[in-house]
């Protein structure tokens, strides 16, 4: 398995245009990064120590590891670039059942470095090599699912909206709509578990209940967002997806973020040259 992450021309002429190639390819600026220099020179950085770390061939693929089909990525790169504005080609996809089990389409892992989580791998379901289909999902939507967690990885992993970004990428609104109710494994658990006790004492309904009423909100918050920064003149899907949970909140409050406030943020400065409303 060859991991590595992309060698951008760096043209001190013009360093906003090597920005946006970066964020092209699906990497994001997150609220940490408080310079280009210091974003440049980290990504650099775990560039070069990835290059050293692994030779060819480690880590090791699973033994039942296999390319993908031919198309499957260009039509999830597709998907993810109109909706996003990213196309993340430098992320490296296999087949392996092993990886994703029987029960799942596809996952994501993330390699681990020193300085913590770096380079993504995603595996799809090894049926996926003879039909287009598992268990409901499309391959390309697979993908593009996963491509989206691998850039979302600069943020923290108990985001509020961990799935909602990917399900956006299925035709099936039902996915869209309540992928994300799926983000932590405990969240149908109580939902479910509720309404089948519900049958003996009627106040475990309140289980359900305070489900229901946590995902109303998220989804009215996203929706506020996007409402602001139409407002702002931005397209909302892909400055949402670089936005934080908290940064999400404030603007749905009506509360510019820094990243949006700020006109000397290096973030704001990106969202309008990329994803400026025509």
């Amino acid at each position: 398995m060859k991991l590595a992450v992309p060698d951008i021309p760096y043209d001190p002429g013009d360093p906003l245009d090597w920005l946006c190639r970066a964020d092209e390819l699906g990497l994001l600026l997150n609220p940490d990064d408080k310079s280009l220099d210091e974003f440049r020179s980290g990504i650099e950085e775990k560039r070069q120590k990835l290059q050293l770390e692994l030779p060819t061939g480690k880590p090791e693929l699973p033994p039942d590891a296999a390319e993908l089909p031919p198309g499957i990525r260009e039509a999830a790169e597709r998907i993810v670039f109109d909706l996003y504005g990213i196309r993340p080609s430098w992320i490296p996809a296999y087949l392996s059942t092993r990886e994703t089990g029987h029960c799942s389409a596809g996952v994501t892992t993330i390699y681990l470095t020193d300085e913590g989580p770096w380079a993504p791998v995603i595996f799809l379901s090894g049926s996926f090599r003879t039909k287009t289909r598992h268990r409901g999902y499309n391959a390309a939507e697979t993908l593009a699912h996963e491509m989206v967690h691998a850039v979302r990885a600069v943020f923290p992993d108990d985001s509020a909206y961990d799935e909602y970004f990917p399900c956006q990428v299925h035709k099936s609104r039902f996915r869209r709509v309540a992928g994300n109710f799926f983000r932590k494994w405990y969240i149908p658990v109580l939902f479910f578990c509720g309404l089948t006790f519900a049958v003996l004492r009627p106040e475990f309904l309140l289980l359900p209940l305070l489900v229901i009423l946590r995902e109303l909100q998220l989804s009215a918050r996203i929706r506020s967002a996007a409402a602001k920064l139409r407002e702002l003149g931005l397209r909302p899907r892909p400055v949402l997806l670089r936005l934080s949970d908290s940064e999400i909140k404030s603007l749905a409050r009506g509360k510019l973020p820094a990243c949006l406030s700020d006109s000397g943020s290096l973030r704001r400065i990106l969202f309008f040259r990329r994803f400026r409303l025509q």
